[in-house]
């Protein structure tokens, strides 16, 4: 499988499930990214791998000029859906080749999502060539000992693996190599925060993250009957690990913000 499909299959199952219910849960991430930026009237914005537009929406309130870009088809009609009336815009857009003209952007932005495409170093060069000298970056990525990196490694045993040269969404987590991509380009601080999730049981959790999440659904609908189940399972049992009273669960999804003003 080269990149090509993997991103067709991306789009595809990112899309499968209305991930506007699990988006939900990252509104503190979403102003952590929004207040690092400092946008005001007048800044050009754009929110790259934007997923169903929270953050974009979120984001309005500072008056930039907001445009958020996804390479999902579906996505992207449930942000137009979900921000029908309001003045930002979406487009669809692959964050390894940005349809855009060089220091176009004053803020460009990315919330646990461009982490996602396969080629790393593609990604940092476009965010570098989109963003103006002086602008400011602002991604987020899981950290590699964050609860979300054990349910990756849950899943991880389940799907068909990536192409070999595909590069892991947790390595934008680690700081040292966000250093090597994303440093030659921009001057970068690095801060470590948390996002936790909580639900009332592990089944709970469960039924949020198969309903909202559409690489999981999607991989529940093609295994087998008997590895459908034991996924399942496995992630129930994760979830328990998390337990925070009787029932209660809560997954600590620490991650860091990678904020950066452009060369």
């Amino acid at each position: 499988m080269d990149f090509s499909e993997l991103k067709h299959r991306q789009a595809a199952m990112w899309g499968a499930a209305p991930f506007e219910t699990l988006a939900a849960t990252l509104t503190s991430m979403y102003a952590v990214v929004i207040d690092s930026v400092a946008a005001g009237p007048g800044d050009q914005w754009l929110d790259v791998a934007c997923g169903t537009g929270d953050l974009a929406r979120a984001a309005m309130r500072t008056g930039a000029d907001i445009l958020g870009a996804d390479l999902s088809p579906a996505l992207v009609d449930t942000a137009r859906r979900l921000s029908e009336g309001l003045d930002v815009r979406f487009e669809v857009a692959d964050c390894e080749a940005l349809p855009y003209d060089d220091a176009s952007y004053d803020i460009v932005t990315s919330s646990v999502g461009a982490i996602f495409a396969p080629d790393h170093r593609a990604v940092a060069r476009e965010l570098a060539r989109v963003t103006r000298s002086g602008g400011r970056l602002a991604l987020t990525a899981w950290t590699r000992d964050s609860q979300v990196s054990d349910l990756f490694d849950v899943l991880a045993a389940y799907a068909p693996p990536p192409p070999p040269e595909a590069g892991e969404s947790i390595d934008w987590g680690d700081e040292e190599y966000v250093r090597e991509l994303l440093g030659p380009s921009f001057e970068l601080t690095i801060t470590r925060h948390n996002a936790p999730w909580r639900s009332e049981s592990a089944e709970r959790m469960l039924a949020e993250m198969t309903a909202g999440l559409g690489p999981l659904k999607t991989l529940l609908e093609m295994l087998p009957e008997d590895r459908a189940t034991s996924l399942r399972r496995d992630l129930v049992e994760e979830f328990d690990h998390y337990r925070t009273g009787d029932t209660e669960v809560t997954v600590d999804r620490h991650y860091h913000l990678v904020a950066g003003i452009c060369r």
